[in-house]
């Protein structure tokens, strides 16, 4: 019963909003009900936390802080991006050929489930299609450093 009532709020809820925001960047066209409530969770956690320096858009700061959009790093390694955004990141990489080497401090407060949302978010805006990010996925991804 609190699942559908759940459910039903966030259906009104995306049917009320503006469309603005959410057409923009992609969340209107998520179909699956998790997924679509998973990103817009996760659009506030970003908001909150990453786009301060990586923009609402996802476009980045220049040639100081790379971009989410679009950007190769981030789409060919999923428990790569879920560990930095945890950990953070120091040294340079390379994003869609150019380097960046600007230390990312890390979000150590942010909860599996926190993670899993901005990684929703993330992957399923700016013309990504990734899907839904579980918190399973999260733990996963935390539970050995990448290569970064």
């Amino acid at each position: 019963m609190r699942a559908a009532i759940g459910s039903l709020l966030l259906i009104l809820f995306t049917s009320c909003q503006s469309t603005d925001s959410n057409s923009q960047n992609g969340i209107d066209k998520i179909n699956d009900l998790k997924t679509k409530q998973y990103a817009i969770q996760g659009q506030q956690l970003y908001l909150q936390h990453c786009s301060n320096c990586h923009q609402e858009d996802g476009t980045g700061l220049n040639r100081l802080i790379p971009p989410l959009s679009k950007a190769d790093y981030m789409i060919t390694d999923v428990g790569r991006s879920l560990y930095i955004i945890r950990n953070g990141l120091k040294g340079s990489i390379m994003v869609n050929d150019i380097e960046y080497n600007q230390p990312m401090p890390g979000n150590s407060n942010l909860t599996p489930l926190e993670i899993a949302q901005i990684g929703t978010y993330i992957y399923n805006v700016w013309g990504n299609e990734h899907g839904l990010i579980t918190p399973e996925e999260v733990n996963k991804a935390l539970a050995q450093e990448p290569k970064l």
